[in-house]
């Protein structure tokens, strides 16, 4: 393990440490425009400005990468975000803010970019399996990390702006000084066309949009609906971890599952769950103590933050091996425009009908995914490739996942190399 990872351990030093800079950020903006006196419409539009550049940069932030190289598009994308960040915590006004969190956005996606290329060039075929499942783990650890630290200051503050400025200024240091040779371009991999994605498989590609819609809301505008609730700073800030330790939790039992019994099954199941959750959670407004909403939260994230990756691999079930990449590029995007409408439909949906409206928008998003899988029964393929948990960041991560090796090992020029690794039924190493 240890000649596995000291090739890698700067960059994925580097993504832990800039990973937990943007999960403090997005829980951190959504707090303190709660406690602004700003529209909750215009709340949500704000929230959804970083989507909109996440999926700007991750479809164009490429160019940067090949014109400086790894290293300096990395300091570069840092240090506009930390510039960005920093400005972010001098003024409050919406369509500031609302460009800034743009930036923001496009400056990550950049980030992801180069590390996700930089992992795929320096990983082998025999080893991609544990290396992602290592990526998607200290993913899930660097949000989770980020949480507690909105209890360092007052949010009205600027000082956790500060914070977040410190440790995007941080994550450039192990880069720097790493001594590994600087990686290729970034892969290049066939485009699909959105199209062809909903017309081989319309369930996944529905699936997909929702997964946005309800992740995208979830992780901006859960703190609002914490505050209207009458929980304190420390109170959200627990809420979100909750939220994000369930999705990390229950990655593997789901995947397990849907790799036994299919995908759309789980659909159902998971939909109708979130549903549920997002229904008991409005019954435990007031009269339920702290730990059962922590609870109910970190199921909710455990059933929501695992349909995208039963999206994703429902689609590649029922598409040939070779159009892995493309197509989970393709559902990243649909899942980046739900994303971006999430916190929009949320805030307008929270301005309806107050806290409550964010879990009424939950429920029937999760109610129509599990109508959907039921009436789509023909989508549904005999082979199964296994599920593997996956982040919703470039389309370069996807060259990772084992399940591409005969594409990567087409355009390395070389046969597929065998593993020793027994079968995968779930994510390995979540």
């Amino acid at each position: 393990m240890a000649r596995l990872l000291i090739p890698i351990a700067a960059i994925l030093a580097s993504i832990t440490v800039l990973v937990m800079g943007s999960g403090l950020m997005g829980t951190l903006v959504s707090t303190r425009l709660s406690l602004e006196a700003i529209d909750p419409q215009f709340k949500g539009l704000i929230m959804s400005a970083y989507y909109i550049g996440l999926v700007i940069g991750a479809q164009q932030g490429d160019w940067v990468v090949r014109r400086t190289g790894h290293i300096r598009a990395f300091a570069i994308f840092a240090a506009i975000a930390t510039v960005a960040v920093l400005l972010l915590g001098l003024h409050v006004a919406v369509w500031a803010w609302f460009a800034l969190r743009v930036v923001v956005g496009f400056c990550l996606a950049g980030a992801y970019l180069v590390v996700e290329s930089w992992l795929n060039a320096r990983t082998e075929n025999r080893t991609r399996g544990r290396v992602f499942s290592i990526y998607q783990f200290l993913a899930y650890l660097g949000l989770a990390a980020g949480q507690p630290l909105l209890n360092l200051y007052e949010p009205v503050s600027t000082e956790l702006f500060m914070v977040v400025a410190v440790l995007f200024a941080l994550c450039l240091v192990p880069v720097a000084l790493t001594r590994t040779g600087m990686p290729p371009d970034t892969p290049a991999h066939k485009r699909m066309q959105l199209r062809q994605v909903v017309t081989v498989s319309p369930l996944a590609a529905i699936v997909c949009v929702a997964a946005g819609l309800v992740s995208g809301a979830a992780f901006t505008l859960t703190p609002v609906f914490a505050l209207r609730m009458g929980l304190d700073i420390a109170g959200v800030s627990l809420v979100m971890t909750s939220l994000i330790l369930g999705g990390m939790a229950l990655q593997w039992p789901i995947g397990y599952f849907s790799d036994r019994y299919g995908r759309r099954p789980l659909m159902i199941v998971v939909g109708g769950g979130v549903a549920l959750v997002s229904l008991a959670l409005v019954a435990a407004i007031g009269p339920a103590p702290l730990w059962a909403i922590l609870t109910l939260a970190a199921v909710f994230g455990g059933l929501a933050f695992t349909l995208y990756p039963l999206s994703v691999s429902h689609a590649n079930d029922v598409l040939q091996p070779d159009d892995f990449v493309a197509v989970t590029a393709a559902l990243l995007f649909l899942w980046g425009l739900g994303a971006v409408a999430g916190p929009i439909v949320g805030g307008w949906a929270i301005a309806w009908l107050g806290g409550v409206g964010l879990l009424a928008y939950m429920a029937t998003i999760g109610a129509l995914v599990a109508l959907t899988a039921w009436l789509l029964r023909r989508d549904t393929a005999e082979a199964r490739e296994p599920f593997r948990t996956l982040t919703r960041t470039t389309a370069v991560i996807h060259h990772l996942d084992p399940r591409a090796l005969p594409q990567a090992a087409a355009e390395e020029g070389t046969p597929p190399q065998d593993t020793n690794d027994p079968p995968s039924k779930g994510p390995q190493g979540d």
